[in-house]
């Protein structure tokens, strides 16, 4: 039986799907295997929980940090802290020469004014920290700035949504009104939850799948879970859903907030995922890179381009291509009952 892998409001995450990947890796015989595309960092803890050697990539630095950690934190480095002390420290110390300017840059947009500034302590005090405790810490405080967010996003300056005295038919106003601290203490007891896990030189990096022909080669598996455009033809772009978690990696990353829009986002990255042709042409190269690499890809039913595009550029790179469901899964929010989660194994 597995184990309660932690919770995670990251849009598109596949935590509920974890069984059906682990089925999936179990039919494969793989030691090596890449997760290319990590997100919020689950299948990539999956991976390791099931013994594989991995690496992890994925463009933005907070998921970078995140499936770091993931890959490597023990329960030792886990029962030695006091987390309950540090995020006190992180989030209430106000030390000399403090900057505020996630509360000057934005006030009313994401968060009160009082949490705008202990995101601005914390931004100052984690740097007291390294290694283990940096990436753990700046996981969980990210967490529960995505737990204190309606939708779970960044896409939108809609504070007044969470602080309006309404009857809501969505969300969760306790959970909005949960300390940051809290939030993220929980999070620490969900990864302290977790057996212990095997260490064999896991790593994450953060490379722009751009620069494909840079990865290794060797890697028994390539798992894929990238940016995809939905069935009413809007892309979905991860840098503007999560964009204000890259500011916890790098502080001054604030200060470059785009002013043009009301949510300021702070980086915004572009993909090959985010159109059709240039997709497909991203997933030829990787079909290429990768010759001896089996690609294991999940999907949505509805995505653009669509499974039978996809799968049929598989074939013509020379691989035997396989599509499975993963059963009926809607992400959050979602009203459309035709998309359903799919798996593309394409075997050189």
């Amino acid at each position: 039986m597995m184990p309660r892998f932690p919770a995670t409001r990251f849009q598109g995450s596949k935590r509920k799907i974890l069984p059906e990947i682990a089925a999936l890796l179990n039919n494969e015989r793989c030691d090596f295997v890449i997760d290319l595309y990590s997100g919020s960092g689950i299948v990539s803890l999956l991976f390791r929980y099931l013994g594989k050697t991995v690496l992890a990539n994925d463009y933005l630095k907070y998921n970078q940090n995140t499936a770091g950690l993931f890959l490597t934190f023990s329960k030792s480095e886990l029962a030695e802290l006091d987390a309950e002390a540090d995020l006190n420290f992180l989030l209430r110390h106000v030390p000399d020469g403090r900057k505020s300017i996630v509360s000057d840059e934005f006030a009313g947009v994401y968060f009160t004014e009082s949490e705008n500034a202990e995101i601005d302590n914390f931004c100052h005090n984690i740097n007291e920290y390294a290694g283990f405790k940096k990436s753990l810490y700046i996981y969980a405080v990210g967490q529960a700035l995505i737990k204190k967010r309606p939708y779970n996003l960044f896409h939108r300056a809609n504070l007044d949504m969470r602080l309006k005295d309404v009857k809501r038919s969505f969300g969760n106003a306790r959970t909005w009104e949960t300390a940051i601290g809290e939030h993220a203490l929980k999070c620490i007891k969900e990864l302290a939850a977790l057996p212990e896990l095997g260490d064999k030189g896991n790593k994450a990096i953060s490379v722009d799948t751009a620069n494909i022909e840079s990865f290794p080669q060797h890697y028994d598996i390539v798992y894929m879970d990238p940016p995809y455009i939905n069935g009413k033809l809007v892309p979905v772009n991860y840098s503007n859903f999560y964009h204000f978690l890259e500011g916890l990696c790098n502080y001054e990353l604030y200060l470059k907030n785009d002013k043009r829009y009301p949510h300021r986002p702070i980086v915004n990255f572009d993909s090959a995922w985010h159109k059709r042709d240039s997709a497909l042409a991203m997933l030829e190269r990787i079909c290429k890179h990768f010759s001896r690499s089996t690609i294991i890809m999940s999907y949505r039913s509805d995505g653009v381009p669509t499974p039978d595009e996809m799968a049929e550029l598989m074939r013509s790179c020379g691989r035997t291509v396989e599509v499975h469901s993963a059963g009926e899964y809607q992400y959050a929010l979602s009203k459309n009952n035709l998309n359903e989660e799919i798996f593309i194994i394409a075997r050189p």
